[in-house]
């Protein structure tokens, strides 16, 4: 369904999404943030609530999106989460902590790029039980693994809840208590990642298609680390584009839906 705004067709949000957009807007203006792109915004809850999973979302970020940057305008103090529950990620003090906001990263949209070094984004997403979806988008840019690569990670205690590439084989993986590595490298082309944790069957796929099909143990998200370990130690090199996060297990249609709609707007595979 769509309708025209000034000429222009667009598409018509499923019931309550124009006010969702619009707090958000609102909240991110209020602080001081930055809205990049409305219309990513617009979509990407559209896309969402289409698939009757944006109740169960619990962070949606992107460098598309919304962003606030320090005063040089480039490094990143806070990801703005756009899933109406404000769980906003969000980086050290200092700029040496802070990811780097760069235009034109893949597929002509913009991407927060990570040293390698300490820069990280933190949320505090509250306890979220099993099952769990991440969904995420990268380029990894690290080429010699002396030390493991975590893209995603979650904070407990017992069980973690993580996505990497292992050190020196630069093979990805996925751990909740018990890692699971898989045969694929990761290289340096962008990708989508796919992490779907059920306890006895996760599953990470990576551009669509199932890599590591393992028992990564059962655990629950109590927070949410973009870009290392949660207890530090294992920085990613390279770029982020979204990160969801679903406290549902999706449906194969929609995890495919997401996929496809993050694909066609980055142009990774």
């Amino acid at each position: 369904m769509y309708r025209k705004i000034m000429g222009v067709a667009q598409h018509v949000l499923p019931e309550g999404a124009d006010d969702l957009v619009a707090a958000q807007i609102t909240r991110i203006q209020a602080d001081g943030g930055t809205i990049v792109s409305e219309e990513w915004i617009r979509k990407a809850i559209w896309t969402l609530k289409n698939q009757g999973i944006y109740a169960n979302c619990k962070f949606l970020g992107d460098a598309n999106m919304g962003v606030k940057l320090d005063a040089s305008g480039v490094s990143v103090q806070t990801l703005y989460d756009l899933s109406g529950n404000n769980n906003d990620a969000t980086s050290g003090v200092t700029v040496n902590n802070q990811p780097v906001w760069t235009a034109n990263v893949q597929g002509g949209r913009a991407g927060l790029v990570f040293d390698g070094t300490d820069d990280v984004l933190t949320a505090a997403i509250g306890t979220l039980s099993q099952p769990n979806t991440i969904i995420t988008a990268i380029k990894n840019t690290r080429t010699v693994f002396t030390v493991t690569n975590v893209f995603i990670d979650t904070t407990n205690a017992v069980n973690r809840l993580s996505m990497y590439a292992q050190q020196t084989s630069g093979v990805l993986g996925a751990s909740a208590g018990t890692d699971g590595l898989s045969a694929t490298a990761i290289g340096t082309t962008a990708q989508i990642l796919t992490g779907l944790f059920n306890g006895a069957s996760s599953v990470l796929y990576k551009n669509g298609a199932s890599i590591l099909a393992a028992d990564f143990g059962a655990a629950d998200m109590t927070g949410l680390s973009i870009g290392d370990y949660s207890a530090g130690g294992y920085p990613y090199e390279g770029s982020f584009f979204p990160v969801i996060v679903i406290n549902a297990a999706l449906t194969t249609a929609q995890r495919t839906a997401l996929e496809t709609f993050v694909n066609a707007y980055y142009s990774i595979y």
